[in-house]
């Protein structure tokens, strides 16, 4: 828009003084205006690639636009709320549109679901303008181009996954497109598993920035796609060549300031604060609502709450096994097993929430309505807070991941399960609790040995010793360590799916049957169904396909 004010501005100007020549000016390039071939130096080329980046975060809105939580790095819109793990939460009327998609009440209308829609191709635009741009630039060395090439690649790559996952039915963009109203009628796996392969040759194993795509983040990403088309072969090749990495030796270290950019890490969202930017935008900005509320020193806005059915899910036995009962209606006491990572990931009463103090009732928003418990994962500690910005205490620097080390290795055990190998699969189970075993929440956000006096919670981790013969219990076994492991990273809802369409159907429906007596809220719930494998294609891209007054693209099944 205000290039065409510009230009018209211009263009009244030479009529008035009847003095322009009309091909002079119509030669001439408009002035202020950044065409391409001003960017195709390193320089422009080095900032359209981290522009593309940017876009990995999911921050892409103002705050007068609504939906922005379902950008978030860690699809807790997506992967968390409508899955048995998390609630909404906040309170009743505080964005109606979260509510809905816990409740099964989607529609192609909401928010949340054109957000996702548009940051994520909002990223493969910026990865494929810096494509193009690197083409048009024939100074830069192989060396560099291929880094280069690699980095925009793989985001391409990586945006086109998230929106597959998501809704599955759209349509593929590379950097040769010029007309995006594009019908989304074929199968677009190939292109994506292309541009994984592709980023995956051309990568290094290592970066020297911090946060730049590797060649291990490629074949990790490649192999998760793999998983979900459910080609185990495909994404055993994948993720076998993902090495160079190890599972740092505390759980919360991934997500503590310290710690994120380890050994565990493979590819992550990075985040910042009190780096110059006015209102913190990079910092998880996505997610800032997904804190302890008013009562808390952090002080808004409670939603993303963690399930009755999900704390459960940490109860073990005197073995340290997983208990799987979820007859519990209450926050464990004090004197009841339960696996450490809960108090890494969940705020509960009674419990030091990092070193901001001991979790009480008042931080809950309302816990009549959905929760008694918050989220704690991402949370930074005291002291690593923003200084700018509403509520500055909301805004985290803690890093993001989209694929970790844990996630591969567990990816890993469930081909095992699948090719038959069960004892390769408990091996890696074990490789993951071993690790969970080492460190429970101390005072002051310091990591402590689990039995360690000052702990007020009885902890326990054991492993599986006995040998996995029989090849469903080995199957849940692996399924319930992702659950336990990977809680608020955005996986659960899509490993339920990746399971079979009656697995996710039947684990939400026990869910709900159970969780809408403690939470009589969920009765409005809609009945999980077939159509819910995927997520319907926003109304406004819909609507901004027109070509002739007809849609290219199309409704997903049963919206």
């Amino acid at each position: 828009m205000k290039k065409l004010l510009k230009l018209g501005a211009l263009a009244g100007l030479c009529a008035l003084a009847w003095t322009c020549n009309e091909e002079e000016f119509l030669d001439t390039p408009p002035q202020g205006v950044l065409a391409e071939t001003n960017l195709s130096a390193r320089a422009g080329i080095d900032a359209a690639l981290i522009a593309a980046y940017s876009r990995t975060d999911g921050w892409a809105q103002d705050w007068g636009t609504g939906g922005w939580s379902g950008m978030a790095a860690n699809n807790w819109v997506f992967g968390s709320i409508p899955s048995d793990d998390t609630h909404k939460g906040s309170e009743p009327s505080d964005n109606v549109a979260l509510q809905q998609v816990e409740l099964y009440q989607w529609a192609p209308s909401i928010d949340d679901f054109q957000a996702k829609f548009l940051v994520s191709y909002d990223g493969i635009v910026r990865a494929n303008q810096t494509i193009r741009l690197l083409a048009a630039n024939t100074d830069i060395g192989d060396d560099d181009r291929n880094r280069l090439l690699g980095e925009a690649t793989f985001l391409r790559g990586h945006y086109h996954s998230e929106l597959y996952k998501v809704f599955k039915n759209i349509p593929y963009f590379d950097e040769l497109e010029i007309d995006f109203r594009k019908p989304n009628d074929q199968d677009i796996l190939p292109n994506i598993i292309k541009d994984l392969e592709d980023a995956a040759a051309l990568l290094p194993a290592t970066q020297n920035d911090i946060g730049r795509a590797t060649s291990g983040a490629a074949n990790a990403i490649l192999g998760r796609l793999h998983m979900i088309d459910r080609n185990f072969a495909a994404a055993k090749t994948a993720l076998d060549k993902v090495q160079g990495y190890e599972l740092q030796d505390c759980y919360h270290d991934l997500f503590s300031v310290g710690g994120e950019d380890g050994s565990g890490m493979i590819f992550s969202s990075q985040a910042s604060v009190n780096d110059g930017d006015p209102a913190g935008d990079n910092a998880n900005f996505s997610m800032r609502l997904a804190n302890p509320h008013g009562g808390s020193p952090i002080g808004c806005c409670g939603f993303h709450q963690p399930t009755q059915n999900l704390v459960n899910a940490y109860r073990v036995d005197e073995d340290g096994l997983p208990l799987r009962d979820n007859s519990f209606d209450t926050n464990p006491t004090p004197d009841e097993l339960v696996d450490p990572r809960l108090d890494w990931i969940a705020g509960r009463d009674g419990i030091p929430f990092l070193n901001w103090g001991t979790h009480a009732p008042g931080w809950v928003r309302d816990r009549g309505y959905s929760s008694e418990y918050n989220t704690k994962k991402f949370n930074q500690a005291d002291g690593f807070s923003s200084n700018v910005g509403w509520v500055a205490n909301q805004l985290s620097p803690i890093n993001v991941p989209i694929i970790r080390y844990a996630d591969v290795i567990l990816m890993l055990a469930e081909i095992d399960v699948e090719n038959g190998d069960l004892e390769a699969a408990r091996a890696k189970v074990n490789q993951i609790r071993e690790r969970a075993g080492n460190c429970a929440q101390g005072a002051d956000e310091v990591p402590v040995p689990i039995d360690d006096p000052s702990t007020v919670q009885s902890y326990a981790v054991g492993t599986y010793d006995d040998a996995w013969t029989d090849q469903d219990d080995a199957r849940e076994a692996v399924r319930l360590e992702r659950r336990l492991e990977l809680a608020f990273e955005g996986h659960r809802l899509f490993d339920l799916r990746r399971y079979g369409q009656d697995y996710f159907i039947n684990t939400m429906e026990d869910y709900f049957d159970v969780e809408e007596d403690r939470r009589p809220f969920l009765q409005a719930r809609n009945e999980v169904q077939a159509r819910h494998m995927l997520f319907p294609i926003p109304t406004q891209a819909i609507q901004l396909s027109l070509v002739d007054g007809e849609p290219t693209l199309r409704q997903n099944p049963g919206y």
